[in-house]
């Protein structure tokens, strides 16, 4: 190291100087770090950090949707599950007639009429409705219709007409639709390899 600084002390003293500014050119733009770079590098994590937290942001609503949805299948399956446990697979106007005549027969009321209507499809019940025109007293009309109501098979008394009979004012028509609930039966699976022709 001594003989660098005897070197050094025998130049010239610009030469020195041309050396030192050089020495500290190179130190400035290679070695000289002022933190810009370690500033640089905080922000880019800092980015990257947000970016990430947003990321699981999206990923916890989206779990917690998926955990909703879930549930609500869960509780969608119970419900079609007591559904398809109280509703019969099959059911004729045939039975919702006898039903009928029955509930006809509780009340009080005398059947004047029964026609079956065109059946109703739905996703997963399929109303079976039939047409009645019936007559008797308020109090028995409306026994008649809590019978119909509260019966397994048929849970709905709809499009209701009642009008007062001109021979008897205390006697009234009743005019209506008695619907009766099945499930809907389910669409046969395809055969493999019988799809649509193309």
């Amino acid at each position: 190291m001594n003989k660098f600084f005897e070197t050094l002390a025998a130049q010239e003293f610009s030469k020195v100087l041309m050396i030192g500014l050089g020495l500290t050119v190179f130190y400035w733009y290679f070695l000289y770090n002022d933190g810009s770079q370690i500033t640089a590098q905080i922000m880019a994590m800092n980015d990257q950090l947000a970016a990430e937290e947003v990321k699981k942001k999206d990923t916890d609503n989206t779990l917690k949707q998926v955990q909703e949805m879930q549930e609500k299948i869960g509780q969608l399956s119970q419900k079609y599950e007591e559904i398809s446990r109280r509703l019969p697979a099959t059911l004729f106007s045939i039975d919702i007639n006898k039903s009928i005549d029955d509930f006809a027969r509780g009340s009080g009321v005398s059947v004047k009429s029964k026609k079956p209507g065109d059946n109703v499809r739905g996703e997963v019940v399929e109303e079976v409705p039939v047409e009645v025109t019936l007559e008797g007293t308020y109090a028995q009309l409306s026994r008649f219709a809590f019978l119909v109501g509260s019966a397994e098979r048929m849970s709905r008394v709809k499009n209701v007409v009642i009008s007062t009979l001109p021979e008897d004012p205390k006697r009234l028509k009743f005019s209506g639709n008695v619907v009766g609930y099945k499930l809907t039966p389910e669409k046969p699976a395809a055969a493999p390899g019988t799809g649509t022709p193309r």
